[in-house]
């Protein structure tokens, strides 16, 4: 039953692209915080968790000094988003088919949340300023925040399901969905289902060599995608 699903999604790259928006406002909080910004381009970014780009950014700094600031960070980074937000919905956009495989997914009762790399907070502005909020359980969602490593995040997110739901959701009962290596992989490391989207920095043929259990071009095809995320 479909409704036994949940699936876990992505947001940068595979719901919404920011215009660079959010990692403008990324770098801004990081120097206002730590004293200067990261410089890595995008598709370094892409796939990890804030975390872990933060402890990546600032080598020469112990994780206990950088992620003791992590709820300052996670402010600073709130407060120039939520400022810019004008800019984000004028350069930002939800990627073409989103909308309308979300719906589908929740008419078929299919429970969503999210698996991202946004601290908890960030990820909920980035969607609400996207008006996409209503499609996702944010209680079940596995988030940035909650550990540097993307790998750790599916079992949050179970976990915290089978709380709320009453039930067990393991294996290809999970299904991620995202646009890099690293959601293949976290999906891999519990053994859920992994449907990867090329809408990001990575295409079809570079997603392909990580063996995820369907790719797609985009989300444009919603009967493609609803056959890949809920393998029928």
């Amino acid at each position: 039953m479909t409704a036994h699903k949940l699936v876990l999604w992505d947001i940068d790259g595979t719901l919404l692209y920011s215009g660079g928006v959010a990692g403008e406002a990324m770098r801004a909080a990081m120097t206002r915080v730590y004293g200067r910004p990261s410089v890595n381009e995008r598709r370094s970014y892409a796939g990890k968790t804030d975390q872990q780009i933060i402890l990546e950014t600032f080598p020469e700094r112990s994780p206990e000094e950088l992620l003791g600031q992590l709820d300052e960070f996670t402010a600073a980074y709130l407060d120039i988003l939520s400022a810019w937000e004008d800019a984000f919905r004028t350069r930002g956009r939800i990627l073409e088919g989103a909308i309308e495989i979300l719906q589908r997914l929740r008419a078929r009762g299919v429970v969503q949340s999210l698996l991202t790399g946004n601290l908890a907070p960030v990820a909920h502005l980035k969607l609400r300023m996207m008006n996409l909020v209503e499609f996702f359980d944010f209680e079940i969602g596995a988030y940035g925040s909650d550990s540097p490593r993307r790998t750790d995040l599916p079992s949050i997110a179970a976990e915290r399901a089978a709380r709320r739901y009453g039930r067990v959701f393991a294996g290809p009962d999970i299904v991620i969905v995202g646009d890099t290596p690293n959601d293949i992989a976290c999906a891999r490391a519990v053994g859920a289902r992994a449907v990867a989207v090329a809408t990001g920095p990575f295409g079809v043929e570079e997603l392909r060599t990580h063996a995820p259990d369907a790719v797609l071009p985009d989300l444009t095809d919603t009967s493609a995608a609803l056959t890949a995320i809920l393998a029928q």
